[in-house]
């Protein structure tokens, strides 16, 4: 039997999967759930600014603790329903039950007293380049610990992630015909002697474990016009993930480098690089105290002790964590392995029980935030 509190947040969740939102498209969700806010979770101070973002508040004074979750799905629509004791949809583990699961939790926070301010955020375009939280960045919001809602699973809290380098690598040579390789460089295999190199770098730099690795990724190659003719032109995208140990920064300025020495040499194919994206890697302190009021959280819903986990991707929790200063975790429901799949789901009863994990979290904050 599911009560009436339960129901109201299934009825949220499966609302928030009829509306698709694929990223720079949440407009129609924005607008749904600020009205959902305002008339009916008791939110203060809801507004949406110009990425769509939608910012609520519960509370005042401190300290304040702001839960981030996105709006916007990969593309690919697939039907909402409820099959036993799970529910299907986009978005459905990524992230909509977990940003549903915030927005619930904070509404429930408002009859408590001494918790301090909790701040609701709903972002755009995390599946995209980030702007969303870039602009409630820019905005100017301040909070003393946040905690980004992401499918870790249940019994879960990732407190790391690796940081990001993506670049784009171009050779041009004259096009010549493919009888005569020998008069000029080839722009493709040019393109994959600076991969080389660059992967030679990685070699250098690999950690103890995944996690501790500096790595790279060929993600993306085109070049060439005919089968007879040498092409003019190649390009590559290549997508590094830096670990906590090292400065994305500093990665930047190696590829660099090796690129230059390519640039340098007046017989090689002409070499530009051009950076796309540079994320600090991210790892709060386990002994933080968000990390201990997540864990005591999960221990009072759960009556487990959740695994505290690194990843080797890249989240917003990265440019929260390094804009903000200050403690962050990604936490939500949710297998994160069924993200983007064609059956994404998620099971109800993990679902309402992070609901109880991100209240109790708040209210486990500000005890100790307060005594501390």
């Amino acid at each position: 039997m599911i009560d009436m509190q339960n129901e109201n947040a299934i009825n949220l969740l499966t609302e928030m999967l009829g509306i698709y939102t694929p990223s720079l498209q949440e407009a129609p969700l924005s607008e749904y759930l600020a009205k959902r806010m305002k008339n009916e979770l008791g939110y203060d101070n809801v507004r949406i600014d110009e990425a769509n973002n939608v910012i609520g508040e519960i509370g005042s004074g401190t300290p304040i603790i702001l839960l981030s979750g996105h709006m916007d799905t990969v593309p690919g629509q697939q039907p909402v329903k409820i099959i036993k004791e799970t529910i299907h949809g986009r978005g459905a583990c990524d992230a909509k039950s977990s940003l549903a699961a915030m927005l619930i939790a904070g509404s429930d926070l408002k009859n408590e007293s001494n918790i301090g301010k909790v701040v609701v955020a709903a972002v755009s375009d995390e599946e995209g380049n980030g702007l969303g939280t870039r602009t409630l960045i820019d905005s100017g919001v301040t909070a003393d610990y946040a905690i980004f809602g992401e499918p870790s699973g249940i019994d879960n809290v990732t407190i790391g992630y690796k940081g990001r380098l993506g670049f784009t690598i171009t050779c041009g040579a004259p096009s010549l015909h493919a009888s005569a390789p020998w008069v000029a460089e080839n722009a493709i295999e040019s393109i994959y002697e600076v991969w080389d190199a660059i992967k030679s770098f990685t070699l250098e730099n690999t950690g103890s474990n995944r996690y501790s690795s500096v790595t790279a990724s060929l993600t993306g190659i085109h070049g060439g016009s005919s089968h007879n003719t040498t092409p003019e032109k190649c390009k590559a995208t290549v997508d590094m993930r830096i670990p906590p140990q090292k400065s994305a920064d500093w990665i930047a300025k190696e590829v660099e480098k090796i690129v230059h020495k390519f640039q340098s040499d007046t017989n090689f194919s002409k070499v530009k690089l051009k950076v796309d994206d540079v994320t600090e890697p991210f790892e709060t302190d386990k002994k933080s105290i968000l990390v201990r009021a997540i864990i005591r959280g999960v221990l009072q819903v759960r009556k487990k002790r959740p695994l505290l986990l690194r990843k080797t991707g890249t989240g917003d929790m990265n440019l929260l964590g390094h804009q903000l200063g200050i403690p962050v975790v990604t936490y939500g429901p949710g297998d994160p392995h069924l993200s983007h799949t064609r059956n994404e789901f998620i099971e109800i009863d993990e679902y309402l029980s992070s609901i109880d994990v991100y209240k109790a979290t708040a209210m486990n904050l500000a005890k100790i935030h307060n005594y501390s």
